[in-house]
């Protein structure tokens, strides 16, 4: 049993599974469902939690760009080789994730 403190948006706050700490803290429900956190750091009861939205096209790029300190090494090597890789790598992303 899990005894738990409904908070006024409905999500789980402090939640114990020791009948005496509830007592103590007052908690004033019980359930046999597991609570588990969202995807937003609140908690829910397992099956009741909200699906995270869609990732914007921004960090949908900002995933997959490669670290600054990659893109600089690109850079430097494409003016040394004198290829453009860098930029290909870039517009591949961009060209994946277009703005919407």
């Amino acid at each position: 049993m899990i005894y738990y403190e409904l908070l006024q948006d409905n999500t789980i706050g402090r939640s114990t599974n020791n009948e005496k700490i509830a007592a103590a803290l007052g908690l004033p429900f019980a359930t046999d469902k597991e609570i588990i956190p969202g995807y937003n750091g609140k908690r829910y009861f397992k099956g009741d939690e909200p699906t995270a939205p869609e990732p914007s096209y921004a960090e949908k790029r900002s995933a997959e760009y490669p670290s600054i300190t990659d893109q600089l090494d690109m850079i430097y090597w494409d003016k040394v080789n004198n290829t453009n890789l860098w930029q290909a790598k870039i517009a591949e992303i961009k060209a994946r994730y277009p703005k919407n």
